[in-house]
């Protein structure tokens, strides 16, 4: 399959699922409705729109139809797989901020990343980030606070 077709799918598929993400917050009650609706319309509204652009793009730029590849490393791209699913894994127990810390690093080195201060004044910058706009902005409860006792 050509590489301009999958992303026109994927990007189409991103637009239906922003739409349904929109949608879906009308069932939300109470407080909830103030917080976490917003959250979820910024995202979709978010994504949906940037999904429109990128489609626009794709579509009205003269590609040459190339062969998709999945990945020139396999060894990477498994690496990368089972880094996601044992970051998913260990967010149940440790919640959000160990797994995060441990996880953005290793993929950085995964990627091809080798500047320690770099990878380390980002991924304190990520992680604080997510602080403050999601806990402290937000209000939602990340997995895991009570464990790092409370914040």
């Amino acid at each position: 399959m050509a590489k301009k077709h999958v992303d026109r799918a994927v990007l189409a598929l991103l637009i239906v699922m922003a739409v349904l993400l929109f949608n879906s917050t009308a069932g939300y009650t109470g407080i909830a409705l103030k917080t976490s609706a917003k959250y979820v319309q910024f995202l979709a509204v978010s994504i949906g729109v940037l999904s429109v652009i990128q489609l626009g793009f794709n579509i009205f730029k003269e590609q040459p139809s190339v062969k998709l590849k999945l990945t020139d490393n396999m060894g990477r791209f498994v690496g990368l797989l089972i880094c996601l699913v044992l970051f998913a894994a260990a967010f149940e127990t440790l919640g959000f901020f160990i797994p995060a810390a441990i996880f953005i690093p290793v993929v950085a080195v995964l990627l091809g990343y080798r500047r320690p201060v770099v990878i380390g004044l980002t991924t304190v910058g990520v992680l604080i980030f997510v602080y403050l706009v999601f806990i402290q902005l937000l209000s939602v409860n990340l997995p895991g606070l009570e464990f790092l006792g409370g914040v």
